[in-house]
Parts: C-alpha cells; sequence; structure tokens
C-alpha cells in the first residue's frame, strides 16, 4: 500500500495523505520539510508535529509544535526501566492540552494543510489523539496529512474508515518529490483529481 495511489472511491472525508514507514525512519523530518517549503509559499498550516528527542541513540520524548502558531510544549518523557510490554512515555498534561487544542476543528478551518503526527497505537485504542480525529475527518475540509507507522496503516484506515488519496513512503529515497508533488496537486486552488469526491 505504501507510496502509490489509492484505488479510487468516494470519500466520507475531505482529501486526506498519509505518511508512513518503519520506526524512526523519518517521518517526522520529512513533514518538518514540507512544513517548511509550504510556510514559504505563504500557506496557512494547522495541526501538530512531534518531535523527538534522542539521549544516548535513544528516543528521549517528544516536544509538541503547533503549527498553527508554532508553539511548543514538551509532550512527553521515556520512563526509565517500564518493561518489554509497557507504554514506554509518560505524558504531559501541557503538551497534550496544547495537542487537543491544536486539532481542534475551529482551529484547523481555514488551513490549507493540517498535520496529524502521529496517529498510533494509543489513538487506535481510544487514546491520544483519537478524541479529535473523528470530528477533524467531519468538520474540517481542508487537506490533511496523518503520519503513521507502516505496520498500522491498515488498522488507522479500518478504524477511521480512511480512503486517502496516497500513501507515502518516508524510507523511499523519492518520498520528499513524492510528498511535494501529491500535497501540491490537493492544495486549494489546484483541480483535484476527477475520481475524488466527497
Amino acid at each position: 500500500m505504501d507510496n502509490r495511489q489509492v484505488e479510487p472511491m468516494r470519500a466520507n472525508h475531505g482529501p486526506l495523505i498519509i505518511v508512513s514507514g518503519p520506526a524512526h525512519c523519518g517521518k517526522t523530518t520529512l513533514v518538518t520539510l514540507l512544513v517548511s517549503h509550504l510556510r514559504d509559499q505563504g500557506r496557512q498550516l494547522a495541526g501538530i508535529l512531534a518531535e523527538g528527542h534522542w539521549r544516548d541513540q535513544r528516543r528521549s520524548g517528544f516536544t509538541l509544535v503547533d503549527l498553527a502558531d508554532g508553539r511548543r510544549t514538551l509532550l512527553a518523557e521515556r520512563i526509565a526501566d517500564c518493561g518489554p510490554h509497557a507504554f514506554p512515555y509518560a505524558f504531559h498534561a501541557e503538551g497534550l492540552a496544547a495537542g487537543y487544542l491544536a486539532l481542534g476543528p475551529r482551529r484547523c478551518a481555514g488551513a490549507d494543510l493540517v498535520v496529524v503526527d502521529e496517529v498510533g497505537s494509543l489513538e487506535l485504542r481510544g487514546a491520544g489523539w483519537a478524541r479529535n480525529l473523528g470530528p477533524l475527518l467531519r468538520q474540517c475540509r481542508s487537506l490533511q496529512l496523518w503520519v503513521v507507522q507502516a505496520a498500522r496503516v491498515e488498522a488507522v484506515c479500518r478504524k477511521w474508515q480512511l480512503s486517502p488519496v496516497r500513501v507515502i513512503d518516508a524510507s523511499q529515497p523519492q518520498a520528499l518529490d513524492n510528498l511535494l508533488i501529491t500535497v501540491e496537486e490537493w492544495l486549494p486552488g489546484a483541480d483535484p483529481p476527477s475520481h475524488f469526491r466527497f
């Protein structure tokens, strides 16, 4: 499913792109490059990026970036010795609150692109950003970009009944070119492909 057009079908949401790939392959870095490019064009952005921190060659936490205003809030820190099957991060209330606000449909209305980084195991269990995703799909007709690990793409699409216009594999050499071309095709002012209707 990665890095190709998805079979045309009628969608119950606005246009949506998924950036996928294995863990730590550079998904957020890829989207950050896209965000920088769109800002240079004067595009209006909304949603969130989760910038990873590293310590001793290990992921140590995340900072949440609100793309509407650039505000940065500590989101999560790694739990020491949490065990092999436990979720390895503790979330900060301020970071979660900032994310809920940034992903609110009113906050995202009018944006050229809304980013959700990322949708993963927590959201599939109804936690994390899950409470924002349904309203965002129903009420926001802006182009959306969701970051999803490759192993969870099918489950995420099934849970939220997604019909993404494209799934981009961030681990591929042409990922940035593919992402830029796809986003430019779907941004306001472009003529969307005739097979996509909502």
